[in-house]
């Protein structure tokens, strides 16, 4: 008797052991399982590239608003990179896109990558994001505007006017008063981005608003950019920012088109045929036409 018992109670251990051992096997394989099931179900986060690389007009507006719209909803993409190389363009379009990015900053971090040109209105598009980036030899700045005068009212018998400005949009002088206004608002808009920015502004108001341009190791001295580094850097910034150590890069265009379809994809896709076709500013005959002095509105009081 002793015996049997002795031989059930081996058994009994054997199987024993052997169900802990079955347990755990089943434990890893479902925790294998698992980890790889999350990678199937939940996607590896993204640090997405927004390009502003052409002169900023209503068509570019259009795309990026379309872009920024995207990112602002897509839970897989935890912070955006503005890779900005563009000679500036439109005032209304570079609003258009600066309040676009200042709603984009508020969901995700948003960084500005600041290439071989930001200037006018795409630098103000830049300081829209949390912080920006630029390279030592980067040329940044130009905070000012460009106004045609209006053309003088002229005597004519073929057509007749219902006010003294309804041909012309106003007198010269009142063009010098708007062109200081959008001036002034641009200004201001920079101080205000720049001054709580993580390397502050370091320029006065007069300073900032001279249309000067500065090469990147001038505008990080003066607070006009927060640090000089590659785009990969601004990238690891903003990854950073949003708290992410495994991530992928990704071109939000790209990620865009391929959330639509059909004929959204078709409207899509002819924008940015658009877009591409766009001819770039060429700031050497441009400036043939411009003056070689400036003028200052002061009023009468």
């Amino acid at each position: 008797m002793s015996e049997s018992n002795e031989t059930v109670q081996a058994t009994e251990t054997t199987s024993r052991e052997t169900a802990i051992v079955i347990s755990i096997l089943v434990i890893i394989a479902a925790i294998v399982a698992g980890y790889f099931l999350a990678q199937q179900l939940i996607p590896t986060p993204k640090v997405g590239i927004i390009h502003l690389d052409t002169q900023v007009t209503g068509t570019l507006a259009e795309a990026m608003s379309a872009e920024i719209n995207y990112a602002i909803h897509a839970d897989d993409i935890k912070a955006v990179v503005l890779d900005i190389d563009s000679p500036g363009g439109s005032a209304s379009a570079g609003h258009d896109i600066y309040f676009q990015v200042r709603k984009l900053r508020e969901a995700k971090p948003v960084v500005a990558s600041m290439e071989t040109l930001a200037a006018s209105a795409a630098y103000q598009i830049g300081v829209g994001a949390n912080e920006i980036y630029g390279k030592p030899a980067s040329i940044i700045g130009n905070i000012g505007v460009i106004m045609g005068q209006p053309q003088p009212e002229t005597l004519s018998e073929q057509f007749i006017t219902t006010g003294p400005f309804k041909a012309t949009g106003g007198s010269a002088t009142s063009y010098l008063q708007k062109l200081d206004l959008l001036h002034a608002d641009f200004r201001d808009s920079v101080i205000a981005e720049r001054s709580q920015a993580p390397n502050p502004l370091k320029l006065s108001p007069d300073q900032v608003a001279t249309g000067e341009i500065w090469i990147g190791i001038e505008a990080k001295e003066y607070g006009i950019i927060d640090q000089l580094g590659s785009t990969l850097d601004a990238i690891d910034r903003a990854a950073a920012m949003a708290g992410l150590k495994k991530y992928d890069v990704v071109e939000i265009r790209d990620e865009y088109l391929a959330s639509l379809q059909g004929s959204r994809l078709n409207a899509a896709q002819t924008l940015y045929t658009k877009l591409d076709a766009q001819p770039e500013i060429d700031l050497t005959t441009e400036s043939v036409k411009w003056p070689t002095f400036y003028q200052i509105y002061l009023p009468l009081e």
